[in-house]
């Protein structure tokens, strides 16, 4: 890996491999494409925001453009196609990482620089986060090509950030412009945005050069979070009062949901205790940031190498002793990382979302260590922790978040017979196991709503919007309820406790469940099964 014409071929061949790794991990079938990444872009292309009434939950009202790409492909090409393309695209990570790492590593000489960057940039792509989310359609992998994306374009132009040129601002706005991109297409992506541009005032320029840098950037933030996600913003203030809806209902009340703020707090750290010491937290116990077993050490790791470096940095700074500080753009790479964990863990703390800045962390710990150490000791002791971090990783560390066996097509749903679509409502009696993802399979036309799901409702306000919604209609109301499968065949025992469960449920919205009515119907992701039950329920008020 000493030559460029090695790097380039790597270029094409790792995102590649990325594909075939996709096609053999299986058909996608995480919790979020079961519940809103399918019916949020069928709810954008036929309309459905205007008849039906959250049945993705919370998540139904999430910005949909990003899972468009990801409905059109599922719905018209064949379904390891899919998978392939998706994980291609996963790939492309690796491309960019590795145009950062010989940015950062100008320095060295040539055919070592190469050969770093790529060994760095493939560790990055090695990580439990990333890995375990290769080829699905959360949208964790495909936004942070915007992070890193804006990320080298700024270290394009980084040895002359102190020039008042036109150029460079331009330059400096159009990586502000792609970040907001991934911003506006996936909110919690915004982080990374705001590390990138607070970064930029840690730049070895005059301070007035880091304002203007920053505020360039900061202006193509806003420019591209307008581009991809301001039409949504403005829909759900137009539709709600709330251009976050439903969350901050606290601060744009609606008359359908209660007063919160981030309805998901269960994973910010407990104390401030537990803040200080949670990377070594959530190495131990994953669950303590997620629902997937994802086992690593690299970010124990990378937070004890980075106080230690500030620890060190700061006592031969007492001292006066000579030493060498962080290249200028090593120095921006550090930034982003330490200021990107530090806004995560302030506003979600859901692990998944640290791929943008986890994809960098061998290459922050490199530079760390050549501060620390010999470059000789610090190569060496990068090499042995990241091959024993990447071995965690490789060995049972980054589990799948979903995937059944390939079938010919990604979804195939039996569908109930419906001779009136634009009368008939359905009722989704739960948010657990997700049944969002079977909307799209029924005709546009027929009304969904949800009764029990994370969407914080305001009682009675909602139960009655979904009485006014059976009554403007005017047609057959049913119940979609979860159904089981075991062995082969329906669960009958599962099936009878869903339908009391679900009976009970919808009595306290006002509808009464005509369990004689109940049939069973088989939905397919893949070749997974996944049963439904279809009821006929009547309005008790």
């Amino acid at each position: 890996m000493n030559s460029r014409r090695s790097l380039l071929i790597a270029c094409w061949i790792v995102p590649l491999i990325y594909g075939v790794y996709s096609v053999m991990q299986g058909a996608d079938s995480n919790w979020d494409i079961r519940n809103y990444h399918l019916y949020n872009a069928f709810a954008l292309l036929h309309g459905k925001i205007a008849i039906d009434l959250a049945p993705a939950g919370m998540q139904s009202y999430f910005n949909p453009l990003l899972d468009v790409p990801y409905y059109l492909m599922s719905m018209h090409l064949p379904a390891m196609l899919v998978g392939f393309i998706m994980g291609v695209v996963h790939g492309l990570n690796f491309v960019v990482l590795l145009g950062i790492c010989r940015l950062t590593l100008v320095d060295l000489p040539e055919h070592e620089r190469n050969r770093t960057s790529f060994w760095l940039a493939l560790a990055g792509c090695l990580t439990a986060n990333f890995m375990s989310a290769i080829g699905n359609s959360m949208g964790d992998n495909t936004t942070s090509l915007f992070s890193l994306g804006a990320l080298l374009v700024v270290m394009t132009v980084w040895p002359r950030l102190a020039e008042v040129r036109t150029r460079v601002l331009l330059v400096i706005a159009i990586g502000g412009i792609i970040s907001g991109l991934g911003a506006g297409l996936k909110l919690t992506t915004v982080v990374y945005s705001v590390a990138l541009c607070v970064g930029l005032l840690f730049a070895p320029i005059s301070a007035t050069a880091r304002l203007r840098v920053a505020f360039t950037f900061g202006v193509g933030v806003l420019l591209g979070i307008a581009a991809t996600g301001g039409y949504w913003f403005v829909e759900m203030w137009r539709l709600y009062g709330n251009p976050l809806y439903p969350q901050y209902s606290s601060i744009f009340p609606s008359a359908l949901t209660s007063s919160v703020g981030v309805v998901d707090t269960r994973w910010f750290p407990k104390s401030l205790w537990e803040a200080l010491i949670f990377p070594f937290v959530f190495s131990l116990n994953p669950f303590r940031v997620g629902q997937a077993r994802l086992h690593q050490g690299i970010w124990a790791v990378a937070y004890v190498i980075f106080w230690c470096w500030v620890i060190v940095a700061f006592v031969r700074s007492r001292k006066g002793a000579l030493t060498t500080s962080l290249a200028p753009a090593a120095r921006y790479v550090v930034a982003y990382v330490a200021i990107g964990y530090l806004v995560w863990m302030m506003l979600f703390s859901i692990q998944r979302y640290l791929v943008a800045i986890e994809l960098c962390v061998p290459l922050f710990i490199y530079l760390l260590l050549t501060q620390l150490f010999a470059y000789r000791v610090a190569r060496h002791l990068t090499r042995a922790l990241l091959v024993v971090c990447t071995t965690v990783v490789l060995v049972g560390g980054a589990h799948s978040w979903g995937h059944d066996a390939w079938a010919q097509r990604m979804f195939e749903v039996d569908v109930p017979p419906l001779p009136e679509p634009r009368t008939t409502t359905v009722l989704l009696t739960a948010g657990d196991p997700p049944l969002g993802w079977l909307v799209p399979m029924f005709p546009d036309t027929v009304a969904f709503a949800t009764t029990r799901s994370a969407f914080p409702q305001a009682r009675p306000a909602y139960d009655n919007k979904i009485h006014d919604i059976v009554r403007q209609r005017g047609g057959p109301v049913y119940a979609l309820i979860p159904g089981y499968w075991s062995d082969g065949q329906a669960d009958a025992a599962k099936d009878a406790a869903e339908l009391v469960d679900s009976g009970q449920a919808l009595a306290d919205y006002g509808f009464l469940l005509d369990v004689g009515s109940c049939k069973t119907f088989l939905a397919h992701i893949g070749r997974g099964v996944y049963p439904y039950q279809w009821c006929r329920i009547s309005s008790t008020r």
